[in-house]
């Protein structure tokens, strides 16, 4: 599987989002990258490596993306961390191609999400704040 593009938005200034970035790696979650999304656009964590807590088979296209049982425990593990990061609203995004459907959730809704182990394929997860 080609490796995915996914991303948390929150309203973070470069200094943030290179200090969680920085963090990230130091913790036991998904690492994550300080990426300017436009020339003077708005900074965003990338997730290194998604891909890698998906099962094996899955195809980018896909309407939902299965998430392996490690998986499921690491990503929920980093949300976890990242609220304690990011008390405001943020996005979290693994889109492929089409147009994003918006899906408006509170924190403890996306931790039962992820548990679930299925994330939808064309959906960003817009998460309340605290």
């Amino acid at each position: 599987m080609d490796p995915l593009y996914a991303v948390v938005a929150a309203e973070l200034d470069k200094g943030e989002a290179e200090r969680i970035a920085a963090e990230s790696r130091q913790a036991d979650v998904v690492p994550m990258q300080a990426v300017q999304t436009e020339r003077k656009g708005p900074w965003v964590l990338e997730l290194a490596g998604i891909h890698l807590l998906l099962e094996e088979g899955v195809t980018v296209n896909a309407v939902s993306w299965n998430l392996t049982s490690d998986g499921i425990g690491r990503l929920a593990y980093t949300f976890e961390w990242l609220f304690g990061q990011i008390p405001g609203e943020l996005t979290f995004d693994i889109l492929w191609g089409e147009d994003p459907i918006d899906k408006l959730v509170s924190r403890d809704e996306l931790l039962r999400i992820v548990a679930t182990g299925r994330l939808g394929g064309r959906t960003r997860y817009r998460v309340r704040a605290a």
